[in-house]
């Protein structure tokens, strides 16, 4: 009987020590993670601003020369193959240093040979830069045109004549080699000027100062 007892209050002890753990709730090991999330760091961007329209700075800024021989008159040919307008475009031709040591043919008399032409302008608003014009014999010309737009092309015609004893065409044709190595001179507004020379194919070309 007694063991019995003894029995029966080990049970209800074992009883009461249960209830009492499971009433009391384990601390809480796991932290909020809201209440401990991090602030995301910033992030800078490496790539640069988007820039609108009105800031773009152009840059493209080129003019092509060609020679064109032709009869009775050869032609200049100035292009601007770039993006931006030129104003008060400067152009001086040099051609003492060209492969034919070409020169102008403008008068019956004089250095040119048989058949001449005077300057005069075809396309777009040239004057030559000085009074007196380009004489006959002289192997420099200088012109400015006064407006340029992209795409656009001015133009004059004269004859040019090579001073070789034997030349390639003779010496009232010019070939594209006999113009080689000779000089032009760009100058657009108040910026420096370029220099260029006519290649083997008669064209001359140049990138000029930026623009905006």
């Amino acid at each position: 009987m007694i063991l019995g007892k003894k029995v029966c209050l080990y049970v209800l002890i074992a009883f009461l020590s249960g209830c009492a753990l499971s009433a009391i709730e384990p601390p809480n090991s796991a932290v909020d993670a809201d209440s401990i999330a991090e602030e995301p760091e910033s992030i800078v961007s490496t790539d640069p601003p988007v820039e609108g329209p009105d800031s773009v700075t152009n840059t493209n800024s080129l003019v092509e020369i060609e020679f064109v021989e032709s009869a009775p008159k050869d032609r200049f040919v100035i292009t601007n193959i770039g993006s931006c307008a030129l104003d008060e475009l400067m152009i001086d031709f040099d051609l003492s240093q060209s492969a034919g040591k070409l020169i102008f043919d403008t008068t019956a008399t004089g250095a040119g040979v048989e058949v001449f032409q005077p300057f005069e302008v075809e396309e777009g608003d040239i004057v030559q830069l000085t009074a007196e014009g380009v004489g006959d014999g002289d192997a420099e010309l200088a012109i400015q045109i006064a407006y340029l737009a992209p795409g656009d092309t001015a133009s004059f015609t004269i004859d040019v004549d090579d001073t070789l004893p034997a030349g390639e065409l003779g010496q009232i044709r010019v070939s594209d080699s006999e113009i080689s190595g000779g000089i032009v001179n760009i100058t657009v507004g108040n910026s420096e000027t370029t220099s260029t020379r006519f290649n083997n194919e008669s064209t001359a070309q140049t990138n000029l100062p930026a623009c905006s």
